[in-house]
């Protein structure tokens, strides 16, 4: 039988150009990135969203120099090669996308009064992209921040922090359960039917999956979140002074009134990448710290146990994969994904 592996592939953007790595996990020394090619387009890529479906990577859409594109680009990751694929119906930026039955479901992420398009699904034997109709009419979020998939629905938060679902075997789009607390459901991470978030002052919180859905016919309910336990406090402190972590949750609405008078880039611009990874049993965090006048870029791999109704944490590993100048290299993680080959 064939050993498997699981590897964690990054995306970075510093100094203005994208790169990709996959980060070298390694017994007795520290973790580092290991540069591949990084996606052959030529204009920058940001607000795509990333799945993964078998050995491969998908980067869906996102915005080039400020537009959307529909595009949609693909990582072998067995053989380190890309490839582009039909393009999506619709131009997207910060979309929700997840794989279901072996097809990449993707929602949202545009601005229309037309919503004929507004579920695209792809299926990677044919090739094709199909529009899905939905059979009910709710608020659809413009802007989605997260996204995961949970007993074959696919989940979406929105930018004020609520929660909407897609079902593809009922063709249906209802509302989720609301989290109790503004901006603690970040980088949402499926880890063993446990789903892991990050919040802007440092903590990581944990949900089970199945508080997602709201009752049938009801109002959305807050869903209880519990702290996990047992982390070094200096992390939290760490995390919670990260640029990567650290964003001030404002509804878009507001954002937008205020940016043009101000002159602030669109929020959908300014979002943070990826924190939080699955990579295996464990989940992989990002961050970074001030160290002089540089800023280290961090990485570490968090374990957990249940016990007695909480979920504890342990540090397995952490390190500094690399050092930046705040002041010359504009940096900021755009995406992480792991996989399994």
């Amino acid at each position: 039988m064939g050993r498997t592996e699981t590897c964690v592939y990054v995306c970075l953007r510093i100094r203005l150009v994208d790169r990709w790595y996959i980060l070298r996990r390694r017994k007795n020394l520290d973790a580092d990135l290991i540069p591949i090619p990084s996606l052959p387009s030529r204009s920058r890529v940001s607000s795509s969203v990333v799945v993964v479906l078998d050995s491969e990577i998908y980067v869906i859409g996102g915005l080039i120099k400020g537009i959307r594109t529909c595009d949609v680009w693909v990582l072998d990751c067995r053989t380190h090669t890309w490839r582009i694929v039909p393009s999506m119906g619709m131009a997207r930026a910060n979309a929700a996308a997840g794989v279901i039955d072996g097809k990449i479901y993707v929602l949202g992420g545009f601005i229309s009064n037309d919503y004929s398009n507004w579920v695209e699904v792809f299926d990677p034997k044919i090739q094709t992209w199909d529009s899905l109709p939905l059979q009910n009419e709710l608020p659809r979020p413009r802007y989605i921040h997260d996204s995961v998939v949970w007993d074959q629905k696919l989940y979406a938060v929105d930018g004020k922090d609520k929660t909407f679902y897609y079902s593809p075997s009922q063709g249906k789009w209802g509302r989720g359960n609301c989290g109790h607390l503004d901006g603690n459901r970040r980088d949402w991470c499926m880890i063993d039917n446990l789903l892991f978030c990050i919040s802007k002052k440092g903590n990581i919180y944990w949900y089970d999956p199945k508080d997602l859905d709201c009752p049938e016919d009801g109002e959305p309910e807050e869903m209880y979140s519990k702290e996990v336990l047992g982390l070094d406090v200096s992390l939290k402190k760490s995390l919670s002074r990260s640029r990567l972590v650290h964003f001030y949750m404002r509804s878009e609405a507001l954002w937008e009134k205020e940016r043009l008078r101000l002159r602030w880039a669109p929020m959908i611009e300014l979002v943070p990448g990826a924190r939080l990874t699955n990579c295996g049993p464990n989940i992989v965090l990002f961050w970074d710290i001030l160290k002089g006048v540089h800023r280290q870029i961090w990485c570490a791999e968090l374990s957990f146990k249940r016990l007695a109704g909480e979920i504890w944490g342990n540090i397995e590993w952490s390190n500094a994969l690399m050092n930046v100048d705040p002041l010359v290299d504009g940096y900021e993680l755009l995406y992480s994904a792991s996989v399994t080959l």
